[in-house]
């Protein structure tokens, strides 16, 4: 086997989730080449791992839309001869071009009508979220590389950290997608009060351009010289170097998280406990212990637009939320108690 493809097409957080599958087949097969099928927007995060010899791009909306587009995807899959393809978020469309491209060996999840295209199958619910995402993405590595699997593994290229001359920082990523329950505005400001009183940091906000109004809330009334609204301001590329350069990242579920964890930047970070959304799943891999939570005795599954508490994480009080992120500061003061694994 020498030519082995990787496809996820979906979020951010998704696509860091996924890149350890990449590191594993290259630490077990280190003469195989790994190509991975990525969107646009996420190019740039998969050319950061050092393990993606080479990156293509899927554009549903462009060159690959609709039936005949899917068909033009199967021929330039076919031009690069894969010997495997493993499909990470399944889509009819994609198996269909994965079948018409002749790959031998694909590789996807049991649990679809059409999962008959493919030539293995694993057949794990992840809406049952028993484990974590990254594991999740593993098992689909079990037909090239057997039971035993290797450890989640994230292994990026050094990114840009912050010269001695530039400011000490800390970033609040305060935007979810209203992917997930997140914290209120009210709740943020507890954080930037905080982080002002006891801290020498600078504090930048970032978010979308959609996320600059959100931003611009919870910088009003504090110190323009040490608050800054960056929302809009960054690429994803920039912001990733302005993550590797924070000393601590304070967000709720969202893909800045998973890339800050993957590249070893302390975390801070607000779940909702209930599944789909539990931190079990979608938590940061290697710094659950910094993962903050509201108590909610007997509920199992989110029920967000319909949330008996208006908000779970209306559940965490100012004082809570002002303790947790005392309790990481202290924490930051002994590296080894920084990063720890998952329960």
């Amino acid at each position: 086997m020498k030519r082995i493809l990787l496809i996820r097409t979906d979020r951010i957080g998704d696509t860091v989730l996924t890149l350890p599958a990449a590191t594993a087949l290259k630490d077990a097969l280190p003469e195989i080449q790994i190509s991975f099928l990525a969107r646009n927007y996420t190019e740039p995060l998969v050319q950061q791992c050092q393990d993606v010899d080479e990156v293509l791009v899927y554009e549903p909306q462009g060159r690959h839309r609709g039936w005949s587009g899917h068909r033009q995807l199967a021929r330039e899959l076919r031009e690069k001869a894969f010997d495997a393809a493993l499909l990470f978020l399944p889509r009819l469309e994609l198996v269909l071009a994965l079948k018409w491209a002749g790959i031998p060996v694909r590789v996807g999840s049991g649990f679809r009508w059409y999962s008959f295209l493919l030539t293995h199958t694993i057949k794990e619910h992840r809406k049952t979220c028993q484990k974590h995402e990254a594991d999740y993405n593993h098992s689909l590595l079990r037909p090239l590389l057997g039971e035993s699997l290797p450890p989640v593994k994230f292994a990026f290229r050094p990114f840009r950290a912050s010269s001695d001359s530039e400011p000490i920082y800390a970033i609040i990523h305060p935007g979810s997608g209203q992917s997930a329950p997140n914290l209120s505005v009210e709740q943020y400001r507890v954080l930037i009060e905080v982080l002002l009183a006891q801290t020498p940091w600078n504090i930048r906000l970032t978010g979308s351009a959609e996320e600059i109004g959100l931003c611009q809330q919870l910088t009003s009334g504090f110190p323009e010289n040490r608050v800054q609204n960056l929302a809009g301001q960054h690429n994803l590329s920039s912001l990733f170097e302005s993550i590797a350069g924070s000393q601590l990242l304070i967000t709720s579920s969202t893909g800045p998280l998973h890339l800050a964890n993957a590249i070893n930047t302390p975390t801070l970070s607000f779940f909702c406990p209930a599944r789909p959304h539990t931190p079990k799943r979608w938590g940061p891999y290697h710094q659950q212990a910094w993962v903050v939570a509201p108590d909610l005795a007997g509920f199992d599954w989110c029920q967000q637009s319909r949330c008996p508490y208006g908000g779970c994480l209306s559940e965490l009080s100012k004082e809570a939320i002002r303790q947790a992120l005392e309790r990481r500061l202290n924490g930051l003061v002994n590296p080894e108690s920084a990063v720890q694994e998952p329960a």
